[in-house]
């Protein structure tokens, strides 16, 4: 015998039935709205570029440009044992030498040629290369006060004006060069006089393995003074100039995230970044040469012009290196200040007499606006909480009628929740490389959507969605399991982030605590809704 539904919870259903569609509509208005403002901001569309006729006391993306079309438009083929490599060293030194020459009394300007030759031996790719060179150039700029002494503790900014074979390299590494010319300017013409040496490196052998920046360290009388470093490279044509790369320690992040004016950044980039095939700078001043503290600061956007001949002045974006530029005065002006900045012998005396925390820190930014930052042993603690909460669930969702079969009753509904979730998560990857593999055999074009970011979302968002709801669909358990499932299974993720060393595990952290507070105003506004709040 069926017993017909009682009035109430029929009226219920009905009235959630019709709730439906405006929810629908208020959640795509929602992420159709974040996707807008998502896409503004990784464009740079939310940074007015200043023209090259800006106030001197400002860094100017105009002036960077002018810099650019002599580096890229006028002077082809930057490529080590071409012509235009030297004719390019030769447009920055004369740059350096001009504004050296027009420097006040207040200001030590140095400007150096060099030639380093040597050798080494590095891992890529998981196997051993051992490389010789001889006789590349590097432009080295040294400012600081003119009661400096040689040996004080600098800060090193890195970029380089060799190109990648058959690439203007407008973005690599040209719009490195352009601005650091433009950060040099704003320094002497500002008024500001940095309290700790500022070297600029412009080293002109850095796409054939780092040979510039080997060089520099290895052979030049500044590198021992180098306390903090700043490399900045591209791997797109602009948008978000991305900290891919930061440490030893964590006050270098600290930094960055004390006083960017629009902070890119994201720790997660730093567990990614050794599973890429390619590495910068940074590998030589933080890891392979020296223990350096510093950032590695990549623009991301665009990296299908990346070593490619479409790596123009024309395929930059605006605004990108103006927010650069406004960035990396910032962090200049903040880490000469530092009472980190140290020598490399004051740097371990330091280590040894006060504990310096050698972890890296976990941080990420919000749209640019602002930034999270919080040590490796806070993150301990918070990033523990979602796991102490689903362990105590089955106890909260058997009360008060706690026995030994309710709870393992309960905790088995959550083991086939949590399994359930899972085996969601994996079609969601799955289901869309199986339609993309399908839609092979009726075109050649594989990667049409890299150069098309939009077609992406056409392309695997809804076949990732599919594979996502199919078990939930298929498997019809409880909502309760369903929604507790969930939050163990990005629980168990973030301690096992955790456990690993990895930095990223705050991204299942806020997952899972936002599921709970949603959870949680749910039930509010149903209960006020007179509907049953579900448990």
């Amino acid at each position: 015998m069926v017993t017909p539904p009682s009035p109430r919870r029929s009226a219920a259903g009905a009235g959630a039935a019709a709730g439906a569609p405006r929810v629908l509509l208020a959640l795509v208005v929602l992420y159709g709205f974040m996707s807008f403002l998502v896409y503004r901001v990784i464009h740079m569309r939310h940074v007015a570029p200043l023209d090259s006729d800006a106030s001197p006391d400002e860094f100017s993306e105009g002036r960077v440009l002018q810099h650019l079309r002599r580096l890229v438009v006028d002077i082809p083929c930057r490529q080590e044992g071409r012509p235009g490599l030297e004719t390019a060293a030769q447009y920055i030194k004369g740059q350096l030498e001009g504004l050296a020459a027009h420097a006040g009394p207040e200001y030590r300007v140095d400007v150096e040629e060099t030639i380093v030759s040597g050798s080494f031996s590095m891992m890529f790719l998981r196997h051993r290369v051992t490389l010789g060179y001889r006789n590349h150039k590097n432009i080295v700029m040294r400012i600081s006060s003119n009661v400096s002494e040689e040996d004080e503790p600098s800060l090193l900014v890195n970029g380089h004006f060799d190109s990648p074979l058959g690439s203007p390299g407008a973005a690599d590494c040209g719009s490195c060069v352009a601005s650091m010319l433009e950060l040099s300017r704003l320094m002497l013409e500002s008024g500001w006089i940095p309290p700790r040496p500022v070297i600029f490196l412009f080293n002109g052998a850095e796409e054939l393995f780092l040979l510039g920046s080997h060089g520099f360290m290895k052979t030049h009388k500044w590198s021992s003074t180098v306390g903090a470093f700043i490399n900045i490279e591209a791997s797109g044509s602009g948008g978000a100039d991305l900290v891919c790369q930061s440490g030893p320690g964590s006050w270098p992040s600290r930094i960055y995230a004390q006083t960017a004016k629009y902070p890119m950044a994201n720790s997660v980039a730093q567990d990614m970044f050794g599973i890429i095939p390619g590495d910068t700078d940074y590998r030589i001043f933080a890891e392979d040469v020296a223990k350096i503290p510093g950032l590695d600061i990549i623009f991301v956007l665009g990296g299908y012009f990346y070593h490619t001949s479409y790596d123009t002045l024309e395929n930059l974006l605006p605004g990108s290196i103006q927010a650069r530029g406004e960035n990396l005065f910032n962090l200049v002006k903040a880490f000469t200040n530092s009472p980190m900045l140290l020598k490399e012998s004051e740097r371990s005396n330091k280590a040894v007499n006060e504990g310096i925390d050698d972890l890296r820190a976990i941080f990420f930014d919000y749209l640019t606006w602002f930034m999270i930052f919080y040590p490796r042993d806070v993150s301990l603690i918070i990033h523990s909480l979602p796991v102490a909460i689903f362990l105590l669930t089955p106890l909260f969702l058997s009360f008060p009628n706690i026995t030994m079969i309710s709870l393992f009753r309960t905790v088995l509904d959550l083991a086939r929740g949590m399994l359930l979730h899972a085996f969601g998560v994996i079609l969601a990857i799955v289901v869309p490389a199986m339609t993309a593999g399908l839609r092979l055999l009726f075109t050649k074009n594989a990667m049409n959507w890299f150069a098309h970011p939009c077609l992406a979302f056409f392309m695997f968002v809804p076949a990732s969605l599919v594979g996502l709801l199919l078990p939930r669909i298929i498997w019809g358990l409880s909502e309760q399991s369903h929604f507790w499932g969930a939050f163990g299974l990005y629980s168990l993720v973030t301690l096992a982030y955790m456990l690993a060393g990895l930095s990223g595990g705050f991204l299942t952290f806020f997952i899972s605590m936002s599921l709970l507070l949603g959870r949680f105003i749910s039930s509010i506004s149903r209960k006020q809704l007179g509907q049953q709040s579900p448990k």
